[in-house]
């Protein structure tokens, strides 16, 4: 769901008085971002640093040291900044690699149970992934039960954008034509999800580092936001609370470049390496889950 990281030179660049030192960026994301939960190297990217110069000129400051004064100061600013940080860039069938293991192996194995299906996707953006589990669903050519598909975001815009399920064509690249002309409507030069396909799929607003549970799955998707973007204390944190959401031998995928904490080894095993699937072991108890989230209150001293 997000577009490669660029990083920042050293160069000193100069916006409508705003200072734009690289040093002075980075030291600004240094302290403000801890305390959200993220990690600041994940965000050195340009289009971050100017959705952040906008909100700083539409406020008069122009120097980052008197603005993060504001966000220390001002609730409603620290909100504004969060709201900032969020990226949610995405297509339908990102890394369709991922695509092709789901829909040949671990989606045919919750089909075969013959029991509802749960899948979540947590951290959906603007719907372009749940709504591609949907379609791979539908595609799998075996007798299907009944699937619940929850998608979560923490940013209400694009789950408004999910929800409408409206998309240019860009967003659609690596969808065969087949697929595009099957379960979308083309409306100019935008194309909708046809409606048994948007009526499918639940939205839900959640954070991550704040709401528990919402349920049980026997797959779960959680791809470029946590494992990327999250500091170590807050990665654990998600991973045991996705473990507990897991059902016995449910799936978890991340993203291409991610990679699960050490302590979770012995929660969560790789199955697919090279499509960053894993599987939560079998000899995995509520307890043992519970411990590795014990591991974010002890500080990571032991």
């Amino acid at each position: 769901m997000m577009s490669s990281i660029l990083q920042l030179g050293k160069v000193p660049h100069t916006r409508k008085g705003v200072s734009l030192i690289s040093n002075e960026f980075d030291a600004f994301l240094s302290e403000m971002l801890p305390p959200f939960g993220l990690c600041p190297s994940a965000y050195r990217r340009r289009n971050i640093r100017r959705r952040i110069v906008r909100r700083m000129e539409s406020a008069g400051i122009h120097e980052f040291p008197r603005y993060r004064d504001l966000v220390r100061h001002d609730p409603t600013e620290r909100e504004a900044l969060r709201s900032l940080l969020v990226v949610t860039i995405s297509r339908f069938f990102r890394n369709k690699e991922v695509f092709q293991v789901l829909s040949r192996d671990v989606l045919p194995q919750l089909a075969a149970k013959g029991t509802p299906a749960a899948i979540w996707s947590a951290g959906c953006a603007a719907g372009e992934e749940a709504y591609s589990l949907r379609i791979a669903w539908e595609e799998l050519q075996l007798k299907k039960p009944y699937l619940r598909l929850l998608a979560t975001d923490i940013d209400v815009g694009s789950l408004e954008r999910a929800a409408a399920g409206c998309y240019l064509k860009s967003s659609l690249r690596e969808v065969p034509d087949a697929l595009r002309r099957k379960y979308f409507e083309q409306e100019g030069e935008l194309y909708r999800v046809r409606e048994e396909v948007g009526r499918s799929v639940s939205f839900r607003k959640m954070d991550l580092l704040r709401d528990g549970s919402p349920g049980r799955f026997g797959l779960i998707l959680c791809r470029n936001v946590a494992f990327t973007y999250f500091g170590l204390a807050q990665r654990l944190s998600v991973a045991a609370m996705l473990g507990a959401s897991l059902e016995e031998g449910g799936y978890l995928v991340l993203g291409r470049t991610e990679t699960l904490p050490k302590r979770t080894a012995d929660l969560f095993e790789p199955v697919f390496p090279a499509g960053k699937i894993y599987r939560l072991r079998a000899s995995r108890s509520l307890g043992q889950i519970s411990r590795i989230g014990q591991l974010v209150t002890r500080g990571f001293r032991q």
